[in-house]
């Protein structure tokens, strides 16, 4: 995925506006002029970058969900790697407690030998003495005497080799003690080596993921904003566009003139959608009397006094929204609703062709639209019958 194509898509944006415009009520008859085309175009353009930095978005967001879970895992292993670490310590701990008692113990092995070899060296010449007198026996001054002292030197000289044999097997033991616990620290200390050098490798492991992950959130913040300016610049787009299908509708406005035989004209250009007489109700669903016409329009489209009189009323009822009646010669009564905004109050006088709105969706309205009636005598009737055709 190219990193370089939301800037692409900002860049082709910043003179380009996005926009949301959905019409509500039937369509608008306006020429398609040069200027409406080109906006029209760059609110497709623009929603067609939107997309494509929205799936980007979606993919980075993917990204960062597997980086996470893999920071995750590398946790885990870190986690099991410290505990074996501690393990290692513990078993380094326990072997220097060992090391120590064997220590202790050739000591005293040591203690042994020492005394066991000047025993055997007093032995040795104990036995070398007796050799150099070998008519001791019969120096004695009895046979008796001198069996018991050659006794005696042969058991002085069997111990001497007892002595020799364990002296010998104490040195043994303190190889053997002084080697155990010299192994045990090594292989311990070893132990904790490899443990901690597998955690710093894990620990670079993660902190490259950390970068990584980083640098997925900032791109994912920036596609965000990308978005937001989309919103904003579609809004902008969208009442661009309104302003401009106005000002062609303002621009078209003499031709709006031709009057009826009874002197009206359209309150407003557009196409007559709904008619005059029994209709499903388009929120109710239920049939009913539809006493006007709908005429569809653009949010802000301006409403024009079909013919000059009297503002009797300029406010809000329940169903019509912000509505207006004009009291007209005859008397004729001519009602403009659903407005979004309006500009007369009661009391105001006005010429035909005056503004007296702008076109909206108040009141019980699918969408933006101006119900006109006319009334004679307080009932309605067909508006077509005075409108001009």
């Amino acid at each position: 995925m190219a990193v370089s194509r939301p800037r692409l898509v900002l860049a082709a944006l910043a003179a380009v506006g996005l926009g949301t415009f959905l019409l509500g009520g039937p369509v608008i008859a306006v020429e398609d002029t040069e200027s409406i085309r080109d906006a029209r175009d760059k609110r497709v353009a623009a929603k067609n970058l939107a997309a494509d930095v929205a799936e980007e978005l979606e993919l980075v967001e993917a990204a960062d969900e597997e980086i996470s879970d893999a920071l995750q895992s590398l946790d885990e292993v870190v986690a099991l790697q410290e505990s074996r670490i501690l393990a290692a310590r513990q078993a380094i701990e326990a072997a220097e407690a060992e090391a120590t008692l064997r220590w202790v113990q050739a000591d005293e092995i040591r203690d042994e030998v020492a005394d066991l070899r000047r025993r055997i060296q007093e032995l040795a010449v104990d036995v070398y003495i007796s050799q150099m007198r070998p008519g001791s026996l019969l120096a004695a001054e009895d046979l008796t005497e001198g069996v018991r002292r050659a006794a005696i030197l042969g058991a002085v000289t069997g111990d001497r080799g007892d002595l020799v044999d364990r002296m010998r097997a104490l040195e043994s033991d303190l190889e053997d003690v002084a080697l155990a616990a010299d192994v045990a620290i090594r292989d311990a200390e070893e132990r904790q080596r490899e443990l901690e050098s597998s955690v710093r490798v894990l620990d670079r492991r993660i902190a490259a993921k950390q970068n990584v992950q980083d640098e997925l959130r900032d791109r994912i913040a920036e596609y965000e904003e990308q978005i937001r300016k989309f919103e904003r610049e579609e809004y902008l787009m969208a009442i661009l566009i309104d302003n401009l299908i106005a000002e062609e509708l303002r621009k078209s406005a003499p031709d709006l003139t031709k009057e009826s035989g009874q002197g009206f004209i359209m309150p407003m250009k557009g196409s007559i959608g709904s008619g005059f007489g029994p209709r499903i109700h388009p929120i109710f669903g239920t049939l009913r009397q539809h006493n006007g016409v709908d005429i569809g329009c653009v949010r802000g489209q301006p409403i024009w006094a079909a013919k000059a009189g009297k503002v009797i009323f300029a406010g809000w009822k329940n169903g019509y929204g912000n509505v207006v009646l004009i009291e007209h010669e005859g008397p004729v009564i001519t009602l403009y609703a659903h407005q979004e905004t309006m500009h007369v109050s009661a009391g105001y006088s006005v010429d035909k062709g005056d503004v007296i709105g702008e076109c909206g969706s108040t009141g019980w309205s699918t969408g933006p639209h101006l119900h006109f009636e006319v009334r004679t005598g307080g009932e309605p009737k067909d508006p077509m019958i005075v409108l001009p055709g």
